[in-house]
C-alpha cells in the first residue's frame, strides 16, 4: 500500500461512550466487567483491520456522579491488555497507567513484559491523572504543573530503563559460561526530584525497542511531554481548523526535541453516529439524549465546569459566564474544561447543548450522518494535516458495529486505509521508527 495511510484506534468501553447508550437494548451492558466482552471487542476491532485497541481508564469512580457515570466499571488495563493480546494476533494492545499513581520501574517491567507477550504490539497510555487520589494514600497530591513535573521525569526513567539492555547484551555461551554481556546491561543511577531508581531492568530489549507511548494531554505542558515521548498523540479537536493548529504545533515540538515529525501520529478522538440518512442519524442522536437523566447530567457538566452551581438553570438555557472560572484556576482536565467554556462564553451553548456534548463524546468530536458523510468528513481532516488517523469513540454499539461495517470499506475504496496489516508490531501499524538504544554503538 503506497501514500500516507490513515490510522485508526477503538477506545473500548461498554455499549459506548454516550453516558444514556448503555440503556439501549443494543448495549450489551449485562457482558459489562467480563473478559469475554472485551476480548469480543478486540477480536472485532482486529478483524476490521484498526492499528489499535485502546483501553482507557478511570482509577476509581466519581462517588458523587455515580448514577450519570453508570457504568463505570473498568478492568486495570495492564492486567486486561495480556488476555487481549493472547487472543489477538497482529492488532496493537494500548494500556493506561497512571505517572501520578504508579512507580517508573514497575511500570517500565510491566509495559515492557506486555511488549514482548504480545509480540510487540504494546502501548502505553500515559495520564497524569486529576481524580482518584482518594485510593492512593493520604498525601498531599501534586497541583496541574506538579503533575506534568512528575510524568516529565517518569517517563525519562522508564525510557532510560527500557534501554538499559542493549539488543544483544543476551549471548547464552554455555562454552565461555557467560550467559549475557555485563557490558551491554546498564544501570541508570537516576536521582532526581520524583524519583531515585538505581536500574537496571530485568527484563531484556523489547520487540519495538520501547513499546509505543502514548499521550493525551493538550495544555502546553501536555504537548511538550507528547513532543518529547509519544508516538501517539490522541487529543480533543472538534473543529478542522483547531485541529490543524495542534497538528502543526505538535510536530514543530517534537521537531524541536530532535525527533522527525513522521514519529508522532496524531489522532483526535471521533464519535460518529450513522444513519441511513442524515435524518435518522439525528433521530438517532436525540434518542440517546433523551435516556440521560437531566439532573445527574448537569450535576456532570457542573463538575467538567470546574465545579459550578448549575442547579437554578434551566436545562434550555445558557450557562452564566460569570460563573466560569479562569482556565488557570483548574486544576482537573484543564483541557477538557476550556473546549466547554468556550462554547458557554463564544457561543451561549444551553445546559442541554453542553451536556449533550459532554455525556455524548467527553468533548471530543460529534459527526453524525451517513456512512459516506461520515468516511468523507475523516478523509477531509486526514488530507487537511488536521490529524493522521482517528480514536475510534462510538456513542452506542451500534454505532461500532455500523463503522466496522459501513465506513471501514469506504475509507478502503478510498485508498487511505488498509485491507490487511502488513506489519506485526503497533510501530508498524502507525507507520513510526524503532529507537536507537541509547547505549548502543
Amino acid at each position: 500500500m503506497s501514500g500516507r495511510q490513515l490510522h485508526l484506534a477503538l477506545s473500548a468501553g461498554v455499549g459506548g461512550v454516550h453516558q444514556g447508550a448503555w440503556r439501549r437494548p443494543d448495549s450489551r451492558t449485562e457482558q459489562w466487567g467480563t473478559p469475554e466482552l472485551v476480548i469480543a471487542l478486540a477480536q472485532e476491532t482486529e478483524a476490521a483491520k484498526f492499528d489499535a485497541f485502546f483501553l482507557s481508564d478511570i482509577s476509581a469512580p466519581n462517588r458523587a456522579l455515580t448514577r450519570v457515570q453508570a457504568p463505570y466499571l473498568y478492568f486495570e488495563p495492564l492486567t486486561a491488555a495480556v488476555a487481549i493480546a493472547r487472543a489477538t494476533s497482529h492488532i496493537g494492545v494500548i494500556a493506561t497507567a497512571s505517572t501520578t499513581f504508579h512507580e517508573p520501574y514497575n511500570l517500565a517491567r510491566q509495559v515492557a513484559t506486555l511488549d514482548h507477550l504480545s509480540g510487540g504490539r504494546a502501548g502505553w497510555n500515559a495520564v497524569t491523572s486529576s481524580v482518584g487520589e482518594q485510593n492512593f494514600g493520604r498525601r498531599p497530591w501534586p497541583d496541574h504543573a506538579g503533575r506534568y513535573e512528575r510524568a516529565a521525569e517518569f517517563l525519562d526513567v522508564v525510557e532510560q530503563l527500557w534501554d538499559s539492555w542493549e539488543q544483544d547484551a543476551v549471548r547464552h555461551d554455555r562454552a565461555a559460561g557467560v550467559f549475557a554481556d555485563i557490558d551491554k546491561i546498564h544501570p541508570i543511577d537516576h536521582a532526581g526530584t520524583h524519583f531515585a531508581v538505581a536500574g537496571p531492568l530485568n527484563v531484556r530489549r523489547t520487540p519495538q525497542g520501547r513499546p509505543v507511548i502514548v499521550q493525551a494531554g493538550s495544555s502546553p505542558a501536555g504537548r511538550d511531554l507528547a513532543a518529547r515521548h509519544a508516538s501517539m498523540v490522541f487529543t480533543a479537536q472538534r473543529e478542522l481548523a483547531e485541529a490543524q493548529q495542534f497538528y502543526r504545533d505538535l510536530k514543530s515540538r517534537a521537531r524541536g526535541h530532535g525527533r522527525p515529525d513522521t514519529d508522532v501520529a496524531i489522532l483526535p478522538g471521533v464519535s460518529p453516529i450513522i444513519g441511513d440518512s442524515a435524518a435518522d442519524a439525528e433521530e438517532i442522536r436525540e434518542s440517546l439524549l433523551d435516556l440521560v437523566d437531566q439532573p445527574t447530567a448537569t450535576a456532570r457538566l457542573a463538575d467538567q465546569l470546574g465545579g459550578i452551581d448549575l442547579s437554578d438553570i434551566g436545562f434550555n438555557e445558557p450557562i452564566p459566564v460569570e460563573r466560569l472560572p479562569a482556565a488557570g484556576d483548574i486544576e482537573r482536565r484543564r483541557s477538557r474544561f476550556q473546549i466547554f467554556a468556550d462554547l458557554a462564553r463564544e457561543e451561549r451553548w444551553t445546559v442541554r447543548q453542553l451536556v449533550g456534548l459532554e455525556v455524548a463524546s467527553y468533548g471530543h468530536w460529534r459527526l453524525v450522518g451517513t456512512a459516506e458523510q461520515v468516511a468523507a468528513e475523516l478523509e477531509r481532516w486526514f488530507l487537511a494535516r488536521g490529524a493522521d488517523g482517528f480514536v475510534l469513540m462510538p456513542p452506542y454499539q451500534g454505532a461500532l458495529t455500523r463503522f466496522y461495517q459501513w465506513v471501514v470499506p469506504l475509507l478502503q475504496d478510498r485508498g487511505i486505509f488498509r485491507r490487511e496489516y502488513e506489519g506485526r508490531t503497533l510501530r508498524d501499524h502507525l507507520g513510526v521508527s524503532y529507537p536507537a538504544n541509547r547505549w548502543a554503538s
